[in-house]
């Protein structure tokens, strides 16, 4: 949502003389062998598998989430050819709290205390010059629901040195998903890439790539990246977003862009205060 003011070489042969307390005899020779290729041709998971664990840890992790309370800071940019044109940062208070009725939804309110480093004059309104919402909803519905297996495409892909050992789960819309039953109101272009934790398969980064040539979306196009990091909150653990950062270009053929970043620390359930920490969330798999 978008608020605005108007992502052979040879080989040698040799030789090694193995020391006698290094030799493999027949027997010992097969029992090692064995025991090598066992541990080495452990199957990876199947992209229907990693979905499977990433739905569930979703679902728990949104599920057991409590009413939550973090400072964040938001710096918002309106570039022009690269170009800082326009700059405001807020640092706020903002709350996640569980929507009434039974929705495993959260709702995000803020209460800003600084705008540009000054506390913000009473009665006038601040408008950044572009604002991002729902960082805490942990929604990513259309992507990830089973409800919508008939509009996307799912496969795993490689990571790099930023992902380190993540499980990477990039998920597409099908070409001709316009053309199916409840995909239509979906952004036929958006890739998203899901880095899951190899062992609890919590999300630690979504990536995001939109692209509306027509810009009939109100933006030609968006990159984004949410990072999210483990929260200990008493005695439990929690998934919570870290930071949000995108980029945004609104009209076609435009060099006008916004820039969106936030972060999050201190977070606190009431009277419970933490930081952010790292390592792997404890949700059922």
């Amino acid at each position: 949502r978008r608020h605005a003011n108007k992502m052979e070489i040879p080989a040698e042969a040799f030789r090694m003389k193995w020391p006698a307390t290094c030799r493999l005899y027949p027997a010992q020779a097969i029992v090692f062998l064995v025991a090598t290729l066992a541990g080495a041709q452990e199957p990876a998971p199947s992209t229907q598998e990693v979905l499977s664990h990433a739905r569930a840890n979703i679902a728990a992790t949104v599920a057991t989430l409590p009413d939550v309370f973090c400072d964040e800071k938001i710096d918002s940019s309106e570039l022009n050819n690269g170009k800082v044109k326009r700059k405001m940062t807020f640092d706020s208070v903002v709350a996640a709290r569980r929507l009434s009725g039974g929705d495993s939804g959260l709702t995000e309110s803020r209460d800003v205390r600084l705008v540009d480093g000054k506390p913000p004059k009473q009665g006038k309104r601040y408008v950044l010059p572009f604002t991002l919402n729902g960082g805490f909803g942990i929604h990513f519905s259309s992507f990830l629901s089973a409800a919508y297996d008939q509009c996307n495409l799912y496969r795993i892909v490689e990571g790099d040195s930023s992902t380190g050992d993540l499980i990477g789960l990039e998920v597409s819309r099908k070409v001709n998903s316009k053309q199916i039953a409840g995909c239509e109101g979906l952004s036929a272009d958006a890739v998203y890439r899901f880095w899951l934790d190899r062992l609890s398969y919590g999300i630690r980064r979504v990536e995001t790539v939109d692209l509306i040539p027509d810009g009939s979306r109100g933006f030609k196009s968006l990159t984004g990246r949410n990072d999210f990091a483990v929260v200990q909150l008493g005695p439990k653990s929690y998934l919570q977003p870290a930071s949000v950062r995108a980029i945004v270009t609104i009209e076609p053929e435009s060099s006008e862009q916004f820039s969106f970043e936030a972060h999050y620390s201190n977070c606190h359930k009431f009277e419970v205060t933490s930081d952010i920490v790292s390592g792997s969330v404890e949700v059922p798999r």
